[in-house]
């Protein structure tokens, strides 16, 4: 696949088809260049910068307002819901260039704000456990608590209740661990506090272990 590369001078300004008014869109054939270019817009603009293969654009990384007027780069994981494109190494090489010259040290999951990815493999404590959701299939809903630094736990309901459109208003929560029912193999009730990427694994095991029951 033949990758370029462009950014996004402002996302609060919206998009024109006009190309009048809006945000502003500039491509480049290395990332160096691309990365100067971001570098070059304002600190205090939700700036992009992202890989293209010519008929898709997909961004690698944002800047978003914080907590106490700052800003952050954040590496966006769109990428990795997309099977064309997060089995395509060149823009893992490109993620990972932009997570050391951005400084990075969050990722932007959907609609939240995670740590980068650790140890892979579940932890021994996780061992045969499962995620035991309130509404069957629908691994959300297993989750009781989000922890927010700063804040605390908090429950779903009050995350939604103070980001009601995280998308639209370009802040979004930070969340670092979750509680989270579970359950054994044998059916015993088994709460858990684990990572977002410990909860997304213990996710793709139990929809595994259902696909197994099916067959």
């Amino acid at each position: 696949m033949k990758l370029s590369y462009y950014t996004i001078d402002d996302l609060r300004l919206g998009y024109d088809p006009q190309g009048e008014n809006g945000w502003r869109i500039s491509r480049f054939l290395d990332l160096r260049d691309a990365l100067e270019q971001y570098r070059s817009l304002p600190d205090d603009a939700v700036k992009v910068i992202g890989v293209s293969n010519g008929e898709q654009d997909v961004e690698l990384a944002r800047r978003l307002p914080a907590d106490a007027g700052t800003w952050e780069n954040v590496l966006v994981l769109d990428f990795l819901a997309l099977p064309l494109w997060k089995k395509e190494e060149g823009v893992i090489v490109s993620a990972r260039e932009l997570v050391d010259a951005l400084d990075i040290r969050w990722c932007l999951s959907v609609d939240r704000l995670v740590p980068p990815p650790g140890e892979k493999a579940l932890s021994k404590r996780l061992k045969g456990k499962y995620l035991c959701p309130d509404v069957p299939g629908v691994f959300e809903s297993a989750i009781r608590w989000l922890y927010l630094p700063g804040t605390g736990w908090i429950s779903p309901t009050e995350l939604k209740r103070r980001y009601p459109a995280p998308e639209q208003s370009f802040r979004y929560p930070a969340v670092t661990k979750y509680r989270v029912d579970g359950v054994t193999a044998d059916g015993t009730f088994a709460p858990l506090e684990v990572s977002h990427w410990e909860y997304l694994m213990l996710a793709r095991r139990t929809q595994e272990r259902l696909d197994h029951k099916k067959k």
